[in-house]
């Protein structure tokens, strides 16, 4: 879906600019980094980050439940049921196919519009949820708030930490991705001791999360028009001028959301390059060819700042 796909890629870059870069606004509106503010390095993570921040790892800031084994959760005759979410629908949503489960599961294990989901078996992803109340599957984790972290911080962390994880995977010499709760803990990234960075970027970034979820919703719609409508008229049951109406008027709504959608999310974006006159930089992650650390930097180089200083002083 290229409009959603546009809108994702656009928080990225805001994430990237505040917590890669690390040039969110100081106390006088100026980007951090890029007007001087002081950084210092963290062995753990091998690289430098602002004073006030520390390494910590993704259980600090998230908490990632399990989903069930549905199959031993069937709806019996006299129960509402929901639809299971499984890695097949983190891909193509919910479909006739779609298994159920009973609607008297855990609420831990219901997941709702918005939510934060993470295949951590087979298939290494991360999305926001927007196919309507399911039954989580087993093999995924619904991530929520740990410490009052909001909901971009967490989402954007895990996401920029994928790589990581099918490094792991791929060390293990496996076909099959698979993530344990150890591999969580044993996770390292930068957090600032002070939650209002992150506040701050959740009240920049919400509205692209709700609209995200927005255009799903309508898509899913639109597609369920299509799907009515099409039999309708191979029966005889429609007219052709019936259906071209509804399909005029589900296409202008499709539009009028499109543009409403690409005009926020531009001016939206624009404005906090003007406001904050951020320099876009590419940082890369890179793998230390001397001592096997990884770190950021913003062209290709082969050793990390550490080593490079143990060079220099030999």
């Amino acid at each position: 879906m290229p409009i959603n796909q546009n809108l994702e890629a656009m928080a990225k870059q805001f994430y990237d600019y505040w917590f890669v870069q690390f040039d969110f606004p100081n106390e006088e509106g100026k980007p951090y980094k890029s007007s001087g503010g002081k950084m210092v390095w963290n062995e753990k993570l091998k690289r430098n980050i602002p004073v006030g921040w520390h390494c910590g790892n993704l259980f600090e800031i998230a908490v990632f439940t399990n989903g069930l084994a549905c199959q031993k959760f069937r709806p019996k005759d006299d129960e509402e049921s929901l639809p299971v979410i499984k890695i097949r629908e983190m891909h193509d949503g919910i479909s006739d196919d779609t298994e159920e489960v009973t609607s008297n599961i855990p609420e831990s294990v219901k997941v709702y519009n918005g939510d934060v989901l993470f295949s951590w078996s087979a298939s290494l992803e991360v999305m926001l949820w927007a196919y309507g109340l399911g039954g989580l599957n087993q093999h995924i984790f619904k991530v929520t708030s740990a410490n009052d972290f909001p909901k971009s911080f967490y989402y954007f962390q895990l996401l920029d930490y994928i790589d990581v994880f099918k490094k792991v995977a791929e060390a293990r010499k496996t076909t099959m991705g698979h993530i344990t709760q150890d591999h969580l803990q044993q996770s390292t990234i930068a957090i600032p001791d002070n939650k209002d960075i992150a506040v701050r970027f959740e009240e920049l970034i919400s509205p692209i999360f709700e609209q995200v979820v927005k255009l799903h919703e309508e898509i899913s719609y639109l597609i369920k028009q299509r799907d009515e409508l099409l039999p309708l008229l191979m029966n005889g049951q429609v007219s052709v001028n019936i259906l071209i109406y509804r399909l005029f008027l589900t296409r202008c709504a499709a539009k009028l959301l499109f543009i409403y959608t690409w005009a926020y999310s531009h001016m939206t974006f624009n404005n906090y390059i003007m406001r904050y006159r951020i320099i876009r930089k590419r940082f890369l992650r890179i793998v230390c060819e001397c001592c096997g650390h990884e770190f950021y930097a913003e062209s290709s180089v082969n050793c990390c700042p550490e080593c490079e200083r143990h060079w220099n002083e030999d």
